[in-house]
């Protein structure tokens, strides 16, 4: 079985390799598949990232949040290791942070009773389980605070048969990519 390392590389590379006119493409189909969904109708609060590089874009998302009077909370890397989700009320809030990804500059912190959050990650199976980007944010963040609903957005070339989770791995609930939408 290959290692997380090895899939964390091998996936990020077949992601790069999509057109910038696929991933748009993809990126529009799957936030769509989201946006019809009752648990998206349902939520008052939306913790979510905002994409950067190769990642299923989020701002559409963002933006019919907001349309429809809901928070919208992103994170930001607060110390080595860890990270918390801040309000923010527009993308003009947004600056360059850690590792290049855009953060809140708000200072007003999430309060942690999030009903939908959406993650990113590089690679995920069928049961949920996910490979993100190695740094363990996620995880940390998720053994602390425990949404309602934890959807994954992936292009379907990210799905793989099987991911060896380990203890401290956080599995997510849904996972939408441009061809299906798969309940874990």
């Amino acid at each position: 079985m290959e290692i997380k390392k090895e899939i964390r590389q091998r996936i990020r590379q077949v992601r790069a390799q999509l057109s910038k006119e696929l991933k748009t493409q993809y990126s529009k189909d799957i936030q769509n598949k989201l946006l019809k969904e009752k648990l998206f109708f349902g939520a008052n609060e939306i913790y979510c990232y905002v994409s950067s590089n190769h990642e299923v874009q989020t701002e559409k998302i963002m933006n019919e949040a907001w349309k429809q009077g809901k928070r919208v909370a992103v994170p930001k890397v607060t110390k080595k290791g860890e990270m918390e989700f801040f309000y923010i009320q527009g993308k003009e809030e947004l600056k360059v942070g850690h590792y290049g990804i855009l953060e809140p500059t708000s200072d007003i912190p999430a309060n942690a009773d999030c009903e939908l959050m959406i993650l990113p990650g590089i690679c995920f199976d069928y049961k949920g389980n996910r490979i993100g980007y190695g740094g363990g944010y996620y995880d940390r963040y998720l053994r602390k605070h425990h949404p309602k609903h934890k959807v994954a957005l992936a292009y379907s070339c990210q799905m793989t048969e099987s991911i060896e989770a380990e203890k401290h791995d956080v599995s997510v609930d849904m996972i939408f990519t441009e061809r299906e939408i798969i309940k874990c």
